[in-house]
């Protein structure tokens, strides 16, 4: 009986039992057991896409990772988003793709996903351990082979580490992979927050709750990082909302203090046309200044773009100087606000940094240092953009490394 341990019932680790048990040809040769520390396997999947578990992308490309992408190209080429939707629909879960080519389950509901993959474990044979941490890894040997220990007291042939990063440690990520490979002799790059919101200094509470479509910049020690464009979300900490999330990993990898966010507002116009309007407005507008940009952007952050160029917001708006109208014009299209930092691990989607990919093989996900030691997932350095990236990276590195482990018990068998 060939026994393997599946450190982690996430995304990863229940893509890699399924296709695992879908490779093998004796099934009833093989034990399958994800270890799971949490009292349930796959909640993360349950919060996902807002709940509707946005599963892939069919943009994705090595384009929309960080990390080592060079590495997780392998594996993604390998299995495309087309080759994952097959993978579910195998499970009688289908699929409908939305705006920017995002992927969500017909049902509109996580727990579809996440019962496509618990009920074809179960009708495959996985078994699923739970409330089990797993904190000890070791490999010892023996008369016929070299076993992977677990806490010091369970025996396998294979081991696969996928117990994700450390973000959401409510959803039972919190580093604990690192710790696994740190014992087989692993590299681990600084992981940092990624997907998550931001905090800025002495940010206005007043804008808390105000959504609006942003053309932005991120400004790294006054050199322009990246830009993006969304709707940004206003919080009583700072900026949240897709293009924020998007960026928020450079900020958290940065060791520069001096990071801005260079806000767009208006992002539909030039700052000429922006002119235009507000010399138009004066012509005619003899109402509250508070309400002069109504027309174009929120009530609120009109206050407060007024109140950052020191306008009265109880000033008469035919009454406003060029000088007035120019500033107005200049921090509608870029208004500066100072970047504090990333919000914590507890916030965040997942995790940058992580396992050094140079240590592992892109092919198989197998460990160059401990044979049989595959990783896969979050655990390593890799992470994508929002929008279904980061779960197709999960299904593919998990797939990888459990179709590598089916054909090499089959391989061993046919010897």
């Amino acid at each position: 009986m060939t026994k393997i341990a599946i450190i982690g019932g996430g995304a990863s680790g229940l893509a890699c039992a399924v296709e695992l048990m879908h490779t093998v040809k004796n099934k009833e040769d093989v034990s399958v057991t994800v270890l799971e520390r949490l009292t349930r396997v796959g909640k993360k999947i349950l919060v996902t896409g807002n709940g509707r578990c946005n599963l892939t992308n069919m943009n994705s490309a090595s384009s929309g990772y960080r990390g080592d992408t060079d590495f997780a190209a392998v594996a993604l080429n390998r299995f495309t988003p087309e080759s994952n939707i097959e993978f579910f629909n195998s499970m009688g879960l289908y699929t409908r793709t939305e705006e920017e080519g995002r992927v969500y389950p017909l049902s509109n509901q996580a727990s579809s996903v996440l019962d496509a993959l618990r009920f074809e474990c179960g009708r495959l044979g996985v078994q699923t351990l739970c409330d089990y941490r797993a904190v000890h890894l070791k490999t010892v040997n023996t008369s016929s082979a070299v076993k992977i220990v677990v806490n010091n007291r369970d025996r396998f042939d294979y081991a696969v580490v996928a117990c994700g990063g450390k973000a959401a440690k409510v959803h039972g990520t919190d580093g604990d992979s690192y710790d696994l490979l740190k014992m087989l002799g692993h590299n681990i790059i600084s992981p940092a927050p990624a997907l998550v919101s931001l905090n800025c200094d002495d940010f206005t509470k007043s804008l808390k709750g105000v959504r609006s479509i942003c053309g932005l910049n991120l400004v790294i020690d006054g050199e322009k990082a990246l830009s993006n464009r969304g709707e940004v979300q206003f919080t009583d900490y700072g900026l949240s909302g897709i293009p924020i999330m998007q960026i928020s990993r450079f900020v958290s990898v940065s060791p520069s203090e001096n990071i801005c966010i260079e806000l767009d507002v208006a992002p539909d116009f030039d700052e000429k046309q922006i002119m235009e309007y507000l010399i138009s407005r004066r012509a005619v507008d003899t109402g509250l200044c508070e309400n002069m940009l109504g027309g174009i952007i929120n009530k609120q952050l009109c206050i407060a773009l007024m109140k950052e160029c020191s306008i009265a917001v109880n000033g008469r708006v035919n009454e406003l100087s060029d000088d007035e109208l120019q500033k107005l014009a200049k921090i509608l299209k870029c208004w500066r606000i100072k970047v504090k930092n990333s919000r914590s691990f507890d916030f965040a989607q997942v995790t940058a940094g992580g396992a050094d990919c140079s240590q592992f093989d892109p092919e198989t996900m197998e460990s160059k240092l401990v044979k049989n030691v595959f990783c896969c997932g979050e655990a390593l350095n890799v992470d994508g953009d929002c929008g279904g990236y980061n779960l197709q990276w999960a299904w593919s590195s998990g797939r990888s490394a459990g179709r590598t482990i089916g054909e090499r018990i089959n391989n061993a068998e046919n010897k």
